[in-house]
């Protein structure tokens, strides 16, 4: 593994954790009402996640289901789309959370 795969890998850990850490928050300004400038935020560091395990999943680093993946975004941008924040909620908390935790099992530091 050349170093800049390396990198791109470690980047691609710690990005998903710092994700899975703001998902409670967010969650309680969702349900709060409050505003929802930080699930902006969020989806914009979710998009460079994506692009990552785009790259990594071709050059064989990582054999993330981003079909899966791909349906529960789907399905997060659609609650967000007809403002269900309960939804979205809901989407982060008990869809997306886990598949990140797993996939953060996954990557490895070799």
């Amino acid at each position: 593994m050349t170093e800049a795969i390396y990198e791109l890998k470690h980047s691609l850990k710690e990005l998903n954790r710092n994700l899975i850490k703001r998902i409670d928050p967010i969650c309680e300004i969702l349900e709060n009402k409050e505003d929802k400038e930080r699930l902006s935020y969020w989806l914009d560091d979710l998009t460079i996640l994506t692009e990552t395990t785009i790259v990594l999943n071709k050059k064989k680093v990582t054999d993330f289901d981003l079909d899966l993946f791909n349906e529960k975004i789907n399905d997060l941008l659609d609650g967000i789309e007809n403002k269900d924040f309960l939804l979205v909620s809901d989407q982060l908390q008990y869809e997306l959370k886990p598949l990140l935790t797993y996939w953060d099992e996954c990557i490895t530091n070799d």
